[in-house]
């Protein structure tokens, strides 16, 4: 009975800590090329409700993703298209909270996901600041493109607004290396 009763808890634990993970403030700009993420350092608050279109590998599929930022604060949860909540993502500037409720093999991991949505709302100066040697995130008007030290674009951002204090809204994002593509349409 005892041995049943340490491989029950054995069990109940390994499906805790699998669901609930506490991943290190770093992004995957390329295979090779991991970066600690920016402290948020906004003036203004932000939340907005957006349907994501991942295309990859042939396939295509959708997320609803709610991003909130509050006090510099950053938060995201990712429901399914019917309303399942997929994960939940916080990020304090420090640390990141992450809780994946169900995987979906079509997906990027929630941390991409995170990513991706600082690389496009954030202010360059603050993604500066955490890039490798030589590398830069340039806004040209509609377009933010992140390029790596051999002038490589890594990755594109398209946004239907010029540059200006505002926190914009991306579009598209594009990702050369990952091989991703991600449409978004603000549900606001």
């Amino acid at each position: 009975m005892k041995k049943y009763l340490y491989l029950t808890f054995l069990l109940l634990s390994m499906l805790i800590s699998a669901c609930s993970s506490q991943p290190k403030s770093e992004a995957w700009l390329t295979k090779e090329t991991k970066v600690n993420l920016p402290k948020i350092n906004l003036t203004q608050d932000y939340h907005d409700q957006q349907l994501l279109t991942f295309k990859y590998n042939n396939q295509e599929n959708s997320v609803i993703v709610i991003v909130d930022i509050k006090d510099n604060q950053l938060k995201v949860i990712g429901l399914s298209t019917i309303g399942i909540r997929l994960f939940e993502i916080e990020y304090d500037g420090s640390k990141v909270k992450a809780k994946q409720h169900i995987f979906v093999k079509q997906l990027p991991p929630p941390e991409q996901v995170l990513s991706d949505i600082m690389l496009s709302i954030l202010p360059t100066i603050s993604w500066q600041n955490v890039l490798p040697a030589n590398w830069q995130l340039i806004d040209n008007d509609l377009l933010r493109t992140l390029v790596n030290d051999k002038k490589q674009t890594i990755i594109k951002i398209t946004y239907n607004q010029k540059s200006s204090t505002d926190i914009r809204k991306p579009i598209k994002i594009q990702h050369a290396i990952f091989g991703y593509q991600i449409t978004i349409k603000s549900m606001e």
